[in-house]
């Protein structure tokens, strides 16, 4: 049994990676902007390669250019080299999704949950959130997600296991380069770490997190001015001027997005039809009360402890700039925006289910995992997002 713990999370890698592959139907990515990048980077230029407007990619100085986080690209690059622009992002997508499910299992079994709830959480993560649509469908958008949530997991894992300051330093930098609201998360994480480090141990601890990102977000910035040619970030505000559904001036962030993001995250329910399967997702998703209502465990996480105080601050602030964004996600199944904060809400519901294991809980997971099921099946069945055979 011991032998089998310890091999545990490479078994929980292959299965989920053969749950993830099979879900893409062998097909490639049809926005996929990453590999064009990692194209990109191999060849020594920052513009990709672009094949026209079916790729979103904001046009700037003659060039185009990808305005997402650079380091989902980044893990393209071994399968660019081999591939060239044939190398296949939805494969990279699913390997990056089973080694989350996987840093999902091992913080579970650090945090100390039982094997039960263990194996139930992990299984709602990777099958009962939009995380699995996203593994499905690697393009663009959901690629980040999942690298983004990737990271974050693995941050996670090392949290609840020997909490390296350099090491966490290094992954939330990959987390907020691969999802910039995700950047956010780092907060609560640095006081957390702060308030748990001995009072004459803080400034080098300190010390080894900012060593440990710093480099990345130098060559952020160098990689900004490479582009844009200043060190400033203007590729979403200039993306938001030039979208048709975006705006000629200001600011792609604002409280007047946040009343239809709160209706989208929480009540935005899949249409109905006269004809099977009867029920279809709307063109902006479908809310995660219907989706992935298991969420709500992790309101029965221990009120008085530290631990949920800090995951709840990192939940609520990487959730606020989808709440404000201009746009809530198009063409999707969910809200997969709301992998922003999943990784750190995943804790909360380990521990909520874990003082709440009723059938209830069960049946919330189990209803989870059917409305994802359902969410990758009728995309392929009616519509499949953003594929192509090759």
């Amino acid at each position: 049994m011991r032998t089998l713990a310890r091999w545990s999370p490479l078994i929980v890698f292959i299965l989920a990676f053969a749950a993830f592959w099979m879900s893409t139907g062998g097909m490639h990515a049809y926005y996929d902007n990453f590999v064009r990048l990692a194209y990109a980077f191999v060849h020594g230029r920052l513009w990709i390669d672009w094949p026209g407007p079916a790729i979103e990619a904001l046009e700037y100085n003659g060039q185009h250019y990808v305005i997402e986080g650079p380091v989902p690209a980044l893990l393209c690059i071994p399968f660019v080299l081999l591939y060239g622009l044939d190398a296949n992002q939805a494969v990279v997508c699913a390997i990056a999704a089973a080694i989350g499910v996987s840093a999902s299992w091992t913080m579970l079994g650090r945090m100390g949950v039982s094997r039960e709830v263990q194996w139930w959480t992990t299984i709602f993560l990777g099958f009962g959130t939009v995380y699995w649509w996203c593994a499905a469908f690697g393009s663009l958008w959901m690629y980040a997600h999942i690298a983004g949530a990737m990271f974050a997991l693995l941050a996670l894992a090392e949290w609840y296991g020997r909490r390296r300051p350099w090491l966490l330093g290094v992954l939330f930098a990959c987390v907020a380069l691969s999802r910039f609201p995700m950047a956010l998360a780092g907060i609560p994480f640095v006081i957390w770490l702060m308030v748990e480090t001995p009072k004459g141990h803080r400034l080098k601890a300190f010390a080894e997190v900012a060593l440990g990102a710093l480099p990345f977000f130098l060559l952020f910035l160098l990689y900004d001015y490479g582009r844009w040619h200043t060190f400033s970030d203007i590729g979403y505000t200039t993306w938001f001027h030039q979208d048709p559904v975006g705006s000629r001036t200001g600011s792609p962030f604002g409280l007047r997005f946040l009343p239809a993001n709160l209706f989208s995250f929480f009540l935005l329910a899949p249409d109905f039809s006269p004809d099977p399967p009867w029920l279809k997702p709307t063109g902006f998703g479908v809310a995660l009360t219907f989706t992935s209502p298991a969420l709500a465990l992790a309101f029965f996480a221990p009120a008085r402890d530290r631990e949920t105080w800090y995951l709840w601050a990192a939940v609520l602030l990487t959730a606020l700039p989808s709440l404000l964004y201009y746009v809530k996600g198009f063409e999707q199944f969910g809200m997969r925006h709301s992998l922003d904060f999943t990784p750190f809400i995943i804790p909360l519901v380990a521990r909520g289910f874990e003082r709440v294991k009723h059938a209830f809980s069960y049946a919330l997971i189990t209803w989870s995992v059917l409305a994802n099921a359902w969410g990758v099946w009728y995309s392929w069945a009616y519509h499949a997002y953003a594929v192509v055979p090759r």
